[in-house]
């Protein structure tokens, strides 16, 4: 029990030390426009780097066929977790859901990467941020898309994917860039997914007393859209690769096909 606590207050102690120079040093790297967004998203990477260190979490990444600029990253979403981990991969921005704004902390720090917010009740904002969308790519800068909308318990395939972030990259050069992403069980079967109707604080006490966790992240082959391919046509096609990998990788002895 000691062991747990001092392994808590021991990351904690680390995490506030190094929380406000990374924040300012981001704000200040974010300044200069479009520009900013870029060099901000290499912070970003920085950031998440030390996080995963920092909280004991092992990344296992398998990116034979990644692209990391201007790209539109797409993974299933199952915790909180998913956005430190994916951080720590590649320079990147993000487009979370406008609720997560005013979550303590994650929130804050969400905020100082210049998110693209999704307000997915506001039919105008929605037109925007595709246009913002597709700018930041336009800048050879990637972004994140959970598609699923929402984390699920990581047991049970893929939620219908939300196309609306597909008709971005829809007749043009633009490529998506698919991602699963599995946590290992522990020998005590602790689920890292956050979903449904938990308390996030709660989770994050338990994550962060734990002596360690393991994830993989395969990157799958890149996806360009086809001619005269809508969204919807689009993200079904991405899912369908997306459920395959999920299943090879439960499964080895059955084929992928990419």
């Amino acid at each position: 029990m000691m062991v747990v606590i001092f392994r808590k207050l021991w990351r904690l102690f680390w995490f506030l030390l190094w929380m406000w120079p990374f924040a300012f040093y981001s704000l200040f790297r974010s300044l200069g426009g479009r520009k900013g967004i870029k060099r901000v998203a290499y912070c970003t990477r920085s950031w998440g780097k030390f996080l995963v260190k920092n909280f004991g979490v092992k990344v296992n990444f398998v990116c034979d066929h990644l692209l990391e600029e201007g790209v539109l990253v797409v993974s299933n979403h199952q915790s909180y977790l998913d956005v430190l981990i994916h951080a720590s991969l590649f320079p990147i921005r993000f487009t979370p859901k406008k609720e997560i704004k005013y979550w303590p902390v994650l929130g804050f720090y969400l905020g100082i990467s210049r998110p693209v917010w999704v307000d997915r009740k506001n039919r105008q904002k929605s037109a925007d941020t595709l246009r913002e969308i597709h700018r930041t790519l336009a800048d050879g800068v990637s972004l994140l898309v959970y598609p699923e909308g929402t984390t699920t318990d990581g047991e049970h395939g893929l939620l219908p994917f939300k196309a609306t972030a597909f008709a971005a990259v829809l007749d043009t050069d633009f490529k998506i860039q698919p991602l699963i992403t599995c946590y290992r069980r522990s020998s005590d079967n602790w689920n890292p997914a956050w979903f449904g109707d938990q308390t996030l604080l709660p989770h994050v006490w338990k994550f962060i007393g734990r002596p360690s966790l393991e994830v993989d992240v395969i990157a799958l082959k890149p996806v360009t859209p086809l001619p005269g391919e809508d969204r919807k046509a689009l993200a079904a096609r991405v899912e369908k690769l997306m459920l395959e990998a999920m299943e090879q990788a439960k499964n080895p002895t059955k084929a992928v096909h990419q």
